[in-house]
């Protein structure tokens, strides 16, 4: 008598639990998620390229005294994913990678006859998470936005020329080659962008066109280490990344 007692209990706990089971899967699909869109594309790089001379933690050094960063501009990649749960709000998440640089320090004294000497180079990537606010409702084709968020930067890749470990040999600082060494860096960023759709009648996707514009701030503390005959040292300075980025992308929504 109580084994029949526990078997239809049994029975009608796994039937109550498939029941609700099937209604919470019919709820999840009648949520509205709203829309997702996803880009790839091709990015410019503008850094600033603002950085204080290479000197020793209290001491100055004299061929470096004066001198200042010139980095150059870079071409990279990259791929975006946004959220788009209401008509205007957007949460995107980006991601820019591929950006390699050549660093030179101007109003250099160490080679008589030039002013100017290869410090190395350096790669960054760089991830951000904006909110978005976009001006016009789903029912035009184009889409102008704005965004506010932060950004991850690692200064990767980071090789010093063998032009400033000739200096450092020939100059005496040092009693074989050294290291050119950064960080990384958390911070904001701002962007405006438009998006283009295109509606073509036999695919099932739309395609996108997508330019944006993206300032963020990013910055790090280099130093450049070297043996000497009592040790080692090192020369320290802070470098103010903080590019102008340019996106192009194309993409789809669903």
């Amino acid at each position: 008598m109580i084994a029949k007692v526990i078997n239809k209990g049994i029975i009608t706990l796994i039937f109550t639990f498939s029941a609700l089971t099937t209604q919470a899967q019919d709820d999840w699909r009648e949520i509205e998620w709203g829309e997702f869109i996803v880009r790839f594309g091709l990015t410019y790089v503008q850094p600033n390229d603002e950085g204080t001379p290479l000197k020793y933690r209290v001491l100055q050094q004299w061929d470096l005294y004066n001198s200042s960063w010139q980095i150059d501009t870079a071409h990279a990649w990259q791929i975006s994913g946004v959220w788009r749960p209401s008509d205007r709000w957007g949460i995107e998440l980006m991601h820019i990678n591929g950006a390699n640089y050549g660093t030179k320090l101007d109003n250099f004294t160490g080679n008589p006859g030039r002013n100017q000497i290869q410090l190395g180079d350096f790669s960054t990537t760089t991830t951000m998470v904006f909110g978005n606010w976009y001006f016009l409702d789903p029912s035009y084709r184009t889409r102008p936005y704005v965004g506010a968020g932060i950004n991850y930067t690692n200064f990767h890749t980071v090789e010093i020329s063998r032009q400033f470990n000739e200096y450092l040999l020939d100059s005496g600082l040092s009693v074989s080659p050294g290291s050119l060494n950064m960080g990384h860096s958390w911070d904001w960023g701002l962007q405006a962008g438009v998006d283009y759709n295109f509606d073509f009648r036999d695919w099932r996707y739309p395609v996108l066109l997508n330019l944006s514009t993206v300032y963020y701030l990013a910055d790090t503390n280099a130093t450049v280490d070297f043996p000497t005959e009592l040790g080692r040292d090192r020369l320290y300075a802070h470098f103010d990344y903080n590019p102008w980025v340019i996106n192009f992308g194309v993409g789809t929504k669903f």
